[in-house]
């Protein structure tokens, strides 16, 4: 990576594939005891990468490709504009008949884990704020992500009813975009780097005290537009004061504990996976850990393992599937192990992957965020169930 960045090695197909193998968990990061950022450098890499490939593609695949990360996939309101069709499609009864098996590469396999699409996103449930369970504690930000606003739109409700909930006024800007993690994951930076320009204009505008995310990868990101924004004179103080608001909707509830009134369930077995880009990328472990053992009924066992990547890695799922699902096969056999009745993350990729591995396993375990639990906790105490 050094040798190609100071020009004494050219760049080859064999350079992108190496560092597109990394899965990019940043366990290596937690290792290191010279504490080298590795993630930044791959990213990096990957760019320098992208950029060789970019070279050797047709102009017009390239404007596509383009088009598709920042109008479709990743930005204003882009998936929430397919929303209705991805719907009808799943309603239909067309997921199950697995038509997409004749497309090429990953293609196929994106649609084919694509999970229930809800009626509503989070935006669409909750506008863009709402207010405080008095009295009031502060005024947050939520990043409803890209994927997660439309995909798992439940996570995102639940996070909003949770933080307000605890005394917390709750912005959702409509402007917002996808966080950058999942372009900067494959080599797109300037796509990354635009996108953080426009969060940190919204969000600061919103007049926020805190920007919240309940996605690991997405708060991680967050975090790192200091480093991502440094190059930009007119961003890099405005970047590393955004960076330094940004949490982690663990960290962030932990740090306003004890969340207020006694929360309990009826009794059930659970456990918890780390995303790696909570427990290497931020330094968060103990956290979701803690927010648990606040919930009286809950039986928590340790999973083997846990800090391990499950396979999901940002897009890695989709475009190195054997070395993915070797790794999530590996995670399925200690869920197995435990035996809980609900395998908990904090992390929207994870979610889906983890999601998949207990079907294909045929495991009686329910996957969820962690923050649906404390949500669900919260219904079950006031007696109200939100239809949103």
């Amino acid at each position: 990576m050094r040798a190609v960045s100071e020009k004494r090695l050219e760049i080859s197909e064999g350079y992108g594939e190496a560092m597109n193998l990394c899965l990019g968990c940043l366990a290596c990061q937690t290792a290191c005891p010279a504490g080298v950022p590795f993630g930044n450098l791959l990213e990096s890499a990957r760019q320098q990468a992208e950029s060789y490939q970019e070279g050797r593609r047709s102009p017009l695949l390239n404007v596509l490709r383009r088009w598709i990360l920042t109008r479709v996939l990743y930005g204003p309101q882009g998936l929430e504009r397919l929303k209705g069709w991805i719907r009808i499609y799943q309603r239909l009864g067309l997921q199950s008949l697995n038509l997409t098996r004749f497309l090429p590469g990953p293609l196929g396999g994106w649609e084919r884990m694509l999970p229930p699409v809800p009626h509503k996103s989070t935006h669409q449930a909750y506008g863009e704020l709402v207010p405080a369970v008095p009295p009031v504690r502060g005024r947050v930000g939520l990043l409803t992500g890209c994927l997660e606003n439309v995909l798992l739109a439940n996570i995102g409700k639940a996070s909003v009813r949770v933080l307000a909930r605890n005394g917390f006024e709750v912005i959702l800007p409509p402007e917002q975009v996808c966080c950058g993690a999942l372009p900067a994951h494959i080599g797109e930076l300037e796509v990354a780097r635009d996108q953080a320009r426009k969060n940190i204009e919204c969000f600061t505008a919103a007049k926020v005290e805190w920007v919240i995310s309940d996605a690991a990868g997405c708060s991680a990101q967050l975090k790192e537009y200091g480093n991502l924004l440094a190059g930009d004179p007119d961003y890099v103080d405005k970047a590393q004061a955004f960076a330094a608001w940004s949490k982690d909707i663990t960290e962030f509830l932990v740090e306003h504990m004890p969340l207020r009134g006694e929360l309990k369930v009826p009794k059930v077995r659970v456990t918890y996976d780390d995303p790696c880009h909570l427990i290497h990328g931020q330094g968060i472990g103990q956290q979701p850990r803690e927010l648990l053992m606040s919930i009286k009924g809950i039986e928590y066992v340790e999973l083997p393992e846990a800090s391990w990547c499950c396979g999901s890695a940002g897009t890695y799922n989709l475009t190195h599937v054997e070395e993915a699902q070797a790794l999530l096969n590996r995670k399925m056999e200690h869920v197995r192990q435990v035996a809980p009745q609900v395998l908990l993350t904090a992390n929207t990729g994870c979610y889906i992957q983890l999601a998949k591995g207990v079907r294909e396993a045929k495991l009686d375990i329910k996957v969820m965020h962690l923050i649906e639990l404390l949500d669900q906790a919260y219904q079950a105490k006031t007696g109200l169930r939100s239809n949103r």
